[in-house]
């Protein structure tokens, strides 16, 4: 029965992440798929399995194309202008861009580094991203810097938590963001390489156990 127990357990963790993942882009494709729907209604001869996502395929493309020459670039301007201008949409649209060049384009994003940070308490540590940096006065008259962190959750990684850290209260991981998004998606079974050696935590921020 163990040897049984044994196979069968390891027979399942071999099918589960390819049905898994079949099951996800046979979803994803009929979702794609449909999208014609209106049209083959209307011309029913022209439809063929994969219509609709090789159609979308090719509006992404054309979108590619026209965005990428001078008059697809002032359209496009004058519409995100547009868009800014309306409260609610503006924030989203906006919101949404940003997270897109963080995970599409290559060589641009908003995330400048990766560092772990102390979250959810003091000791447990967690792995985000550097946005932006700002300085805020203190109670004495003196500034002190903020880094704007954005926290990922897993594996789930386009939602997470914005947080603003003091800066001396972070480290940096010293691998590339790439690596280090590879390392929350898979849940830390990824460990990304660290060309200056790995990250150094200070004494005292991990409470020493009793022996």
């Amino acid at each position: 029965m163990s040897w049984l127990r044994r196979r069968f357990f390891t027979g399942l963790l071999i099918l589960l992440p390819i049905l898994v993942t079949g099951w996800v882009f046979y979803k994803f494709f009929n979702s794609v798929d449909n999208i014609l729907n209106p049209l083959v209604e209307r011309y029913p001869f022209i439809y063929f399995p994969g219509l609709g996502f090789i159609g979308v395929l090719v509006i992404i493309f054309l979108t590619g194309v026209f965005g990428g020459n001078f008059i697809g670039r002032r359209v496009i301007g004058w519409l995100e202008v547009l868009v800014y201008r309306i409260p609610l949409i503006s924030r989203m649209y906006t919101a949404v861009k940003q997270l897109s060049e963080a995970f599409l384009r290559s060589g641009k994003t908003v995330f400048k580094k990766a560092v772990m940070i102390q979250y959810p308490i003091a000791g447990t540590f967690a792995i985000g991203f550097v946005t932006s940096t700002s300085k805020f006065n203190t109670a004495d008259g003196k500034g002190r810097d903020f880094v704007s962190v954005f926290l990922p959750t897993t594996p789930n990684p386009t939602s997470g938590y914005f947080l603003m850290v003091p800066e001396e209260e972070t480290i940096e991981l010293g691998c590339s963001v790439e690596s280090a998004l590879k390392m929350v998606i898979s849940g830390g079974s990824f460990k990304p390489y660290f060309p200056g050696g790995e990250p150094v935590v200070p004494s005292g921020w991990i409470p020493e156990t009793e022996d």
